[in-house]
C-alpha cells in the first residue's frame, strides 16, 4: 500500500481497476499477486476486482488452478482499459495546466534536511 508518504495521490477504485486492466493486457499469466502490487490492494482485495471485471463481461479467465490461471481482457475489457487510461491522462494534464510557474527544486543533503534550490 502507498501509506502517508503519499497521502493526496491514494488510488481510486478507477485508477485500481485501471491498473489490474493494464497488467492482465501485459501479460496474461500474471498472478494475482503481481495484480494486487500494481493495484495496491491485498491478494484477497485483487480476487474481489477479478470477480467484478469478469461480472462486467471486461475479463474472462481459463485455468484450473491459481497457478494456472490466464487472464485475457475482452474487447469491453479493452475498450474501458483505454478509456480509464485517457481520462487518467486528462486529469493530469488538467492538474500540469493549474500548476502556478515552475516550482522551485529541492534538494536533500546528506545530512537529510531539505534545502531550496
Amino acid at each position: 500500500m502507498l501509506g502517508d508518504a503519499f497521502r493526496f495521490f491514494r488510488p481510486t477504485k478507477d485508477a485500481r481497476e485501471m491498473a489490474v486492466l493494464g497488467e492482465i493486457e501485459k501479460s496474461s499469466h500474471v498472478s494475482q499477486r503481481a495484480l494486487a502490487r500494481a493495484a495496491g490492494v491485498s491478494a484477497t482485495m485483487v480476487n474481489a476486482y477479478i470477480d467484478d471485471l469478469m461480472s462486467r463481461g471486461l475479463l474472462s479467465v481459463s485455468g484450473e488452478t491459481n497457478r494456472s490461471y490466464r487472464y485475457f481482457l475482452t474487447p469491453e475489457g479493452q475498450a474501458r482499459r483505454l478509456e480509464l487510461s485517457l481520462g487518467y491522462a486528462k486529469e493530469l494534464a488538467q492538474l500540469a495546466s493549474a500548476a502556478p510557474a515552475p516550482l522551485p527544486c529541492a534538494t536533500i543533503s546528506p545530512e537529510s534536511d531539505v534545502q531550496a534550490a
